[in-house]
C-alpha cells in the first residue's frame, strides 16, 4: 500500500487541477441556472395570482399561454389539462417549464435542503454572526461551507447578507435580484 506522502505524477496533478477547475466551473453555471429558473417561477407564480395578463412573454411563455396557464391553474385542473394536451395549445415551453420546475426543485432541494424556504430569524442571526466573524478575523470568506451549513446555495447565502445590510460590494460574484 501506497503512503499517502507519496507525491503524485506531474501529469496526475494537472488533470487533478483541471478537474477541480472544471468542477468548480460547473457548480457556478449550476447556480447561475438555479438563480435564472428560481427568477422565472417567482415571476411566472406572480402572474398566476395576478390580476391581469402581461402583455409580453416572461419565462418564454407568450400572454396567451399564460392566460391559459392562469384560467386552468385558478380552476385547479392545471395537471388534467396539461395531461389531456392543454386543448391543442401544449407548447414544448409549457411542459419544459412544468417539468422543469418539478424536477428543478427535486433537484434543487436534493442538493439544497432549504432552498426556497423562508429564512428564520435564528438563522439569519447566525449567518450574520458567522461572517462576521470571518471577515473581521481577517479570513477570506468561505461561501461552500456557509451554504452547506444552511442546506442553500452559494448565491442565495450572498443575496441574504445583502438583504440584511452587509455590503459584499460589486466582486461578491451574485446576481442581484431587485
Amino acid at each position: 500500500m501506497e503512503s499517502s506522502n507519496t507525491p503524485l505524477p506531474a501529469s496526475q496533478t494537472v488533470e487533478a487541477r483541471i478537474q477541480t477547475i472544471l468542477d468548480e466551473q460547473r457548480a457556478q453555471a449550476h447556480d447561475a441556472l438555479d438563480d435564472l429558473m428560481y427568477e422565472s417561477f417567482l415571476e411566472i407564480g406572480a402572474l398566476l395570482s395576478a390580476p391581469d395578463t402581461p402583455a409580453r412573454a416572461v419565462a418564454g411563455l407568450s400572454p396567451r399561454t399564460l392566460q391559459l396557464i392562469r384560467q386552468h391553474h385558478d380552476a385547479g385542473d392545471l395537471a388534467e389539462w396539461l395531461a389531456a394536451g392543454a386543448g391543442g395549445t401544449k407548447s414544448i415551453c409549457i411542459s419544459q417549464f412544468l417539468n422543469l420546475n418539478a424536477l428543478q426543485m427535486q433537484e434543487l432541494r436534493a442538493r439544497f435542503p432549504r432552498a426556497f424556504t423562508k429564512w428564520a430569524a435564528e438563522e439569519d442571526q447566525t449567518l450574520l454572526a458567522q461572517y462576521q466573524d470571518a471577515t473581521a478575523q481577517g479570513q477570506k470568506v468561505n461561501w461552500g461551507a456557509l451554504a452547506g451549513r444552511f442546506g442553500r446555495n452559494v448565491n442565495a447565502i450572498k443575496l441574504r447578507l445583502e438583504h440584511l445590510g452587509v455590503n459584499l460590494g460589486p466582486d461578491a460574484g451574485h446576481s442581484r435580484r431587485s
